[in-house]
């Protein structure tokens, strides 16, 4: 028996049961209804035609996607991945224009006030008749100022100097007393002394700071030096406004020992030595004038007794304001080896390439 594909079956089975209703119904016309079954069978026997493939070329430039043929007559999309375009950087805008024309010039002179007051007291045994230790010297405050920031920084640096000092001579106070409630009697009495020095161009506020402490044979100094800029309220240091610090300090050096000898041959005045008329003879007439010679002597120093540049440990360099037009000065302070501390006023027009930029505002502003 010939076995029958199952989409004639089904249309058999269908055709034969429609066929059996319709027969049932007087007015069906049996011709057409018979080709009607035909068709419908023939529809159920029909198989999918395969779609003819179609390969799409699209251009590079137009897209990347390209058209893959299947078995099932669908057609799949594959993506090739394109490049990642490079973005390009946004240029940096340039700063904006500032208007300067309006601007003033700061005028720091008198921007600020300096008070130095001098003081001195003792501490005594409790009868008054014995003098444990003395302290002198004077207080230095700043008391107005256009920049208050700088005005209380170089106040804390003063002032914690100051409380050092009064420190120390608290302690020979102690000690001393203590000697005279353990003996009765003291060896020595002491002394504490502290000096603040001030310097300024109308810029700058230098202050050098001393105390020494001496009791008997016994001696001990402390030296200290600050400088602050008052318009800004920064703490000036060498390195802060010079390009080369070690040929700033040897020139200073330098001219610090130049000037304390020369201010040392000013100190010295020439020796006259007067040449007495000479007596004319017995008998003699003179007709010509007397004249009277005088000889000077050319003033010396002892080389040996002044400083060199070598001597100087430590420098410091201190604005200082000049009378003349144009001719800037420093304040040269240099501590020298044997203790002494040696100050002279020095012109820095010639030292001008050692400076920056920032130390030529301050400095020769």
């Amino acid at each position: 028996m010939k076995k029958l594909e199952g989409n004639k079956l089904v249309a058999l089975l269908l055709s034969a049961g429609m066929a059996t209703s319709l027969l049932a119904a007087c007015s069906v016309n049996t011709d057409q209804l018979g080709q009607g079954i035909s068709d419908l069978g023939n529809a159920f026997n029909t198989t999918a035609t395969q779609a003819p493939s179609v390969v799409t070329e699209t251009s590079v430039a137009a897209s990347s996607e390209e058209t893959v043929e299947t078995t099932a007559g669908e057609t799949t999309v594959e993506t090739t991945p394109s490049a990642t375009p490079t973005a390009t950087p946004s240029p940096t805008p340039l700063p904006q224009r500032v208007d300067f024309s309006d601007y003033t010039e700061i005028d720091l002179t008198d921007s600020f006030e300096v008070t130095v007051e001098e003081f001195e007291e003792s501490a005594h045994s409790d009868d008054d008749t014995v003098e444990f230790a003395t302290f002198t010297g004077n207080r230095l405050v700043v008391t107005d100022a256009d920049n208050e920031t700088a005005r209380d920084a170089i106040n804390l640096v003063v002032d914690g100097f100051y409380a050092e000092a009064e420190g120390a001579y608290q302690n020979v106070v102690a000690q001393i007393k203590s000697e005279y409630l353990t003996t009765g009697v003291i060896e020595n009495s002491g002394s504490v002394s502290v000096n603040f020095e001030y310097f300024t161009n109308g810029r700058a506020l230098s202050v050098l700071m001393i105390y020494a402490v001496r009791v008997g044979d016994t001696f001990d100094r402390k030296v200290d030096y600050a400088s602050f800029d008052m318009l800004t309220g920064h703490y000036i240091t060498m390195s802060s406004v010079v390009t080369d610090t070690e040929g700033l300090e040897r020139a200073c050096k330098t001219a610090l020992a130049d000037a304390i000898r020369a201010k040392a041959l000013e100190t010295l005045q020439p020796t006259v030595t007067a040449t007495p008329t000479p007596t004319p003879a017995a008998g003699t007439t003179t007709t010509a004038p007397a004249v009277t010679t005088e000889t000077t002597t050319a003033p010396t120093i002892d080389e040996d007794t002044l400083p060199k540049a070598s001597d100087f440990d430590v420098i410091y360099i201190a604005p200082t304001a000049s009378d003349t037009e144009g001719v800037h000065k420093v304040t040269v302070i240099g501590l020298a080896k044997d203790g002494i501390i040696y100050e002279a006023e020095v012109e820095i027009d010639s030292y001008a390439d050692l400076f920056n930029r920032y130390g030529t505002s301050v400095f020769f502003g």
